[in-house]
């Protein structure tokens, strides 16, 4: 990250310096606020048990810069990355049963692949009986067309000749 002292017309550096304070408020800080690099640091004050720091390498106490206890950054280090990999478990888990899931549907592809020829066997032979159909349906309906001239015809001799009408 560049320097956010420096200003830019389109305030990138404003976002950077925001996104820095940030980056050292919680867990292990990559970079302080001034933009300078984190160092670790143990306390060389007259103490039992020395503490160790993350440190801004430019460190002055006034207050633009971070120094931060080290357990409590290893803390919130440990804090956030339990909390990921809690998600990631739950993530895991669900995607058990998206296997599962995808599991039930190969098999249910497997079985309809093997219908499918038998389906088109199915098709071939409802299309020849329909066609059969169509062809004894056209031979029935020139047969009842014959008739019914033939019928007319009758008809037609009977009122010529004089005969009963037998309707």
């Amino acid at each position: 990250m560049s320097n956010p002292r420096n200003t830019d017309s389109d305030g990138t550096s404003y976002m950077e310096m925001i996104y820095l304070v940030n980056d050292s408020d919680f867990g292990i800080p990559e970079h302080c606020p001034c933009g300078s690099q984190i160092i670790i640091q143990i306390s060389t004050e007259a103490e039992a048990i020395p503490k160790k720091y993350f440190v801004c390498k430019d460190f002055k106490n006034n207050g633009l810069h971070r120094k931060k206890e080290w357990t409590e950054a290893i803390e919130d280090e440990t804090r956030c990355l339990k909390t990921k990999v809690g998600d990631n478990e739950s993530r895991m888990r669900s995607l058990g049963g998206l296997e599962y899931r995808i599991d039930g549907i190969d098999k249910a592809s497997q079985k309809n692949d093997g219908e499918i020829p038998h389906l088109g066997y199915q098709i071939d032979e409802i299309d020849k009986a329909s066609k059969k159909n169509a062809d004894e349906i056209a031979l029935l309906e020139a047969i009842i067309e014959k008739l019914y001239n033939i019928i007319m015809l009758h008809f037609l001799c009977m009122i010529h000749s004089g005969t009963p009408n037998y309707l």
